[in-house]
C-alpha cells in the first residue's frame, strides 16, 4: 500500500480532539487514556499540564500508527458531529473507495422515494445522525426545533414536504466525500435501517441503475439477522474496504491464482 500523504492533516485533527479531550480526565487517567487510544505513554507529570502531556504523547506516535489512533478515538471518545466527520473523511480517503460524481448523486436522489425508509423513522434518523452533521442551527437562535435534525423530523418524517433531493441538499450529500456518500448508500440498503428484504432489494435496484454506468454496484456480500447485506463495489476492482485475508503464493500444482485479493476471487489453471 502506498504511503499516505495526508498524515500531517490526520495528526492535526487528532491533536484538535486531544485539545478538548484532556478536560474530561485527570492526570492519573492519562496513561490509561493513551493506552486506549493506541498512543505512546505520556511523559511524567513533573509540572506539565494535561494538554502538554497528551500533545507529547501524540508527537511521539509514529505516522504508521495514526490510523489506529484515529480509529480508537472514533470508537471510544465523545465527539461533536463535525469533529467526527472531519476525522472520518481524512481516514476514509486513505482507503479504497468508489467515486460517485455529483450528477449521479443528484439523479439518484430525484428517483429515490423515501417512503420505504420512512416506515422505520427512528432507524432512518439514526443513520443520518451517524453519517451527517445534524447539529447545525438553521437560523433558529439555538432552538433545537430549528436544527437540521429538528427540520428533518418536521419536513421529512412528519409532514413529508421535502423531496429526497432537498434532503440530500440539506445534508450536503451532493458535495460530500466519495467514501461518505458510499457509506450512505450502504446504510440505506442495510437491514439495520430497512428490515424488509423486498424494500432493500427495491432500493438496491434503483441505486444500481445509477451506479452501473460508473462500473459500480451495491452487491450482496452476506447476511445480517437473516437479511441480505449489501456493499458498494466496483467489479474487477474489489470492494471499497480493507483486505481481510493474508494470501501466500505457492509453486505447487495446480496453478491457483487470486484475481481479486479483496473479494477472494480465484482462478484455477490445471498444468
Amino acid at each position: 500500500m502506498a504511503e499516505r500523504t495526508d498524515l500531517p492533516r490526520l495528526r492535526n485533527l487528532i491533536e484538535g480532539v486531544l485539545a478538548n479531550l484532556y478536560q474530561l480526565y485527570g492526570h492519573q487517567d492519562l496513561p490509561e487514556l493513551c493506552d486506549r487510544l493506541c498512543l505512546p505513554p505520556p511523559p511524567p507529570e513533573d509540572g506539565h499540564t494535561k494538554h502538554q502531556r497528551l500533545t507529547a504523547s501524540l508527537q511521539a506516535c509514529p505516522g504508521d500508527r495514526l490510523e489506529d489512533v484515529a480509529e480508537a478515538v472514533l470508537g471510544t471518545e465523545p465527539l461533536r458531529a463535525r469533529e467526527r466527520n472531519e476525522l472520518q473523511d481524512v481516514l476514509w480517503l486513505g482507503r479504497p473507495y468508489v467515486e460517485i460524481p455529483g450528477r449521479t448523486r443528484r439523479e439518484l436522489a430525484k428517483d429515490f422515494d423515501l417512503a420505504d425508509h420512512l416506515g422505520y423513522p427512528d432507524r432512518f434518523l439514526a443513520l443520518l445522525q451517524r453519517l451527517w452533521d445534524l447539529d447545525g442551527d438553521l437560523g433558529g437562535w439555538g432552538n433545537p426545533a430549528r436544527s437540521l435534525c429538528g427540520q428533518i423530523e418536521r419536513h421529512v418524517i412528519r409532514f413529508r414536504d421535502w423531496s429526497t433531493e432537498e434532503l440530500f441538499d440539506k445534508l450536503k450529500a451532493f458535495e460530500a466525500t466519495h467514501p461518505r456518500f458510499g457509506y450512505f448508500l450502504e446504510g440505506l440498503a442495510s437491514p439495520a435501517v430497512l428490515p424488509d428484504e423486498e424494500a432493500q432489494r427495491h432500493f438496491v435496484e434503483l441505486a444500481n441503475r445509477h451506479l452501473q454506468p460508473l462500473g459500480a454496484q451495491l452487491r450482496q456480500e452476506g447476511e445480517e439477522d437473516g437479511y441480505p447485506l449489501f456493499q458498494l463495489v466496483r467489479p474487477g476492482y474489489g470492494t471499497a474496504r480493507r483486505p481481510r485475508n493474508l494470501i501466500f503464493a505457492t509453486l505447487g500444482k495446480p496453478d491457483i491464482r487470486f484475481t481479486s485479493a479483496l473479494d477472494c476471487e480465484v482462478s484455477l489453471m490445471l498444468l
